[in-house]
């Protein structure tokens, strides 16, 4: 019925019995996706970077029906798995999980101060979404089942959703694979067809987890700890990656803060009120909003009377991002703060949009397992599975995956304009 040409994975088909993905794809919801780069502002500093949160998301669900339909998983499965039973919810929270991103990646959520996650969740569950509508159609009751996959807290099978959102998840497979082949980081390849080849469901601490085959699977998890290191090191801490997210951040600040507001632009001027809310009547503008509507607003704000506003909007258009000073801790970060500000204050800036203290650092993920630390939940850790079922900690067996659990991924800068470092 429907199939898309794919870097990643090749061939992405959808059968007559996928009606229900098919459907969901063809929603205004889903085809917003297109719009909103996966990596938000990455390709600044990764020019081949301009995939779209769709194409990710068909991905994970691509990933989902392959562990559904892999012909080794009943052997291996846990008692009580029931995977199989949920093959549509499990593949339409994966298409779905990315429903409510913004524009700009996570930039946009320092300005609404609710995660995307939510409003993902609330979007599922308006019945004025199309989403809704078509789950609905299929199965009363669907839409808050997959609703509830999403935000982890669907009982009858956690494995559901432990396949989509844990340390060894489609969502986090699909998406590491896809950004170092679109930015053309080699180091965050893996094997994925070994993977799926080793992926089991198992139980570990009273509760089941996805995991890997023990004789089988160490290499491979080792693989993926280290790519998704690599990938968080190198592309997602990106320094430049980073001042970009900041300064959308202080041009949106500075927008909200002189009532830049545009005209016909509902939405955009909502978000500068702070009135876009987990509302029914604010989520059919939140849809409005996509990476063109905030780059057409930057064009705009780029010949602004206000100067502040107009060099920030400038910046980001024409690639003037601000420059980064890496200090070692609190007492060089304030040093270095106010000597930056005085040099703002003597061009007659307002330091606060012109001196920035950036913390990159692994929590900005949620990555719990490379962070270390003693209050990891089961789904904060990778296990692996005998052939009785018993599960052993990656962790225990693997001196790589030991030295990288425990080094923290975290970067401390001050930004500010390049050309105030220049001598």
């Amino acid at each position: 019925m429907k199939s898309f040409r794919d870097p990643v994975h090749n061939l992405i088909a959808f059968t007559a019995a996928d009606g229900l993905l098919v459907d969901l794809i063809n929603s205004r919801e889903v085809q917003r996706l297109r719009r909103i780069r996966q990596l938000g502002l990455s390709n600044i500093a990764y020019p081949g970077a301009e995939h779209s949160r769709f194409v990710h998301s068909l991905g994970v669900a691509h990933l989902v029906r392959r562990f559904l339909d892999a012909p080794t998983r009943d052997y291996f499965d846990a008692p009580g798995a029931n995977v199989r039973d949920f093959r549509h919810l499990a593949m339409a929270a994966g298409l779905l999980h990315d429903l409510g991103h913004g524009p700009f990646s996570h930039a946009l959520e320092a300005i609404t101060g609710v995660r995307h996650e939510e409003f993902t969740t609330a979007l599922i569950r308006s019945p004025q979404t199309e989403v809704h509508q078509i789950l609905e159609a299929r199965e009363s009751g669907l839409a808050h089942r997959v609703a509830q996959v999403v935000e982890r807290r669907f009982e009858p099978s956690r494995a559901v959703v432990k396949l989509l959102s844990s340390q060894l998840d489609m969502d986090r497979t699909d998406y590491l694979l896809r950004d170092a082949m679109m930015t053309g980081a080699g180091y965050g390849s893996f094997d994925v067809e070994w993977m799926l080849h080793v992926l089991r469901i198992g139980e570990a601490d009273g509760d089941l987890e996805v995991g890997l085959d023990l004789d089988r699977g160490m290499s491979i998890a080792e693989d993926y700890i280290m790519s998704r290191y690599y990938m968080y090191l190198h592309v997602y801490f990106h320094r430049t990656t980073r001042a970009a997210e900041m300064l959308v951040e202080k041009v949106l600040e500075r927008a909200r803060e002189i009532k830049a507001e545009l005209p016909g632009f509902t939405a955009l001027n909502r978000l500068l009120r702070g009135d876009l809310r987990l509302r029914e009547d604010a989520l059919a503008d939140y849809l409005d909003l996509d990476d063109s509507v905030l780059w057409t607003a930057l064009h705009f704000w780029s010949r602004e009377r206000d100067p502040v506003l107009r060099d920030l909007a400038g910046r980001l258009l024409h690639r003037r991002v601000f420059s980064g000073i890496d200090v070692a801790d609190d007492a060089e970060a304030r040093a270095v703060q106010e000597r930056m500000a005085e040099r703002a204050r003597a061009e007659g800036l307002p330091d606060r949009y012109y001196v920035i203290l950036d913390e990159a650092k692994s929590s900005a993920y949620t990555d719990s397992y490379l962070s270390g630390g003693e209050k990891r939940t089961p789904s904060e850790k990778i296990f692996l599975f005998d052939r009785r079922g018993a599960a052993t900690e990656l962790s225990e067996l693997s001196f790589i995956v030991q030295a990288v659990r425990d080094k923290h991924m975290r970067a401390r800068r001050i930004l500010c304009p390049g050309e105030w470092l220049d001598g």
